[in-house]
C-alpha cells in the first residue's frame, strides 16, 4: 500500500497593497487598544504582558518591544510625509535612492557607529537628540545614515542642533533636502553654506516656513 506524502506549501506572502490593507486595520485595534491601557498603571500593564505571552518576559522586555513597533512605526510615517504626502513614482523613488546611496559613498551621510564614535556620544545620547529632533537620520538600503555636516568644524553643531528642531516632525530625508537645497531667502545659498558664513538666524526662520508648508 502507498502511502500519501503530503507536501508543505511555502506561506503564501501578500501584496504590498493587501499588506498595508491588514496593518492599516489592525492599527485601528491597536489604537483602540491602547486608548485603555495609556494610563493604566505600571504593575497592570507589566502583568498583562507577561499574561499574554507563551514564554517568560519582563518589563524590559515588553519595553524593547514596544521600542522596535515604534521604530517601525517612525519609517512608515516617514514615507507617508515623503514628498509632501503625494505618491511617488517609482523613478523618483529610484533617483532619490541613487543620490542617497552615492551620500553614503561619498562619506556626507554615516552609520551611526561612525557617528557616535566621531561625535565622542553615546548610544543612549543619541537617542535623546533625537527624540529631541536636534539630529535626525535618513534610511538607505534598510540602514540608518546620520548627515556628516553635523561633525563638520565648519558649522557650529549647536546652529545645525537648532535648525534641525526649527525643521519639527519632518521625515529625515526632508530635513536633508533643506540643508542641501538653495533657497531664493538665502539669495541662492543652501542653508548649510549659509551657516558657514554666520547666517544662523535666517537659515532657523527659513527652516521654520519650510516646515510650515
Amino acid at each position: 500500500m502507498s502511502t500519501a506524502v503530503t507536501k508543505t506549501r511555502p506561506a503564501v506572502q501578500q501584496p504590498p497593497t493587501r499588506a498595508a490593507q491588514t496593518f492599516w486595520k489592525s492599527l485601528q485595534q491597536f489604537a483602540s487598544a491602547a486608548d485603555s491601557v495609556v494610563r493604566a498603571p505600571r504593575a497592570a500593564l507589566v502583568e498583562g504582558g507577561i499574561k499574554s505571552r507563551k514564554r517568560e518576559t519582563n518589563a524590559s522586555q515588553l519595553a524593547a518591544e514596544l521600542r522596535e513597533l515604534s521604530e517601525k512605526i517612525d519609517e512608515i510615517r516617514e514615507r507617508l510625509a515623503a514628498s509632501g504626502g503625494r505618491l511617488v513614482s517609482p523613478a523618483e523613488r529610484a533617483k532619490a535612492e541613487q543620490l542617497m546611496s552615492k551620500l553614503v559613498h561619498d562619506g556626507a551621510l554615516v552609520t551611526p557607529a561612525a557617528f557616535v564614535e566621531r561625535l565622542k556620544i553615546t548610544r543612549q545620547a543619541l537617542s535623546k537628540a533625537l527624540a529631541a529632533q536636534r539630529v535626525f537620520y535618513v534610511e538607505v538600503a534598510g540602514q540608518r545614515h546620520y548627515p556628516e555636516f553635523f561633525l563638520d568644524s565648519c558649522y557650529e553643531r549647536r546652529q545645525l542642533e537648532l535648525v534641525s528642531k526649527a525643521l519639527g516632525e519632518l521625515p529625515g530625508a526632508s530635513k536633508l533636502q533643506f540643508f542641501m537645497t538653495s533657497k531664493a531667502s538665502l539669495e541662492g545659498k543652501t542653508p548649510l553654506e549659509a551657516l558657514a558664513r554666520g547666517q544662523f538666524s535666517r537659515v532657523r526662520t527659513a527652516a521654520q516656513g519650510f516646515a510650515e508648508r
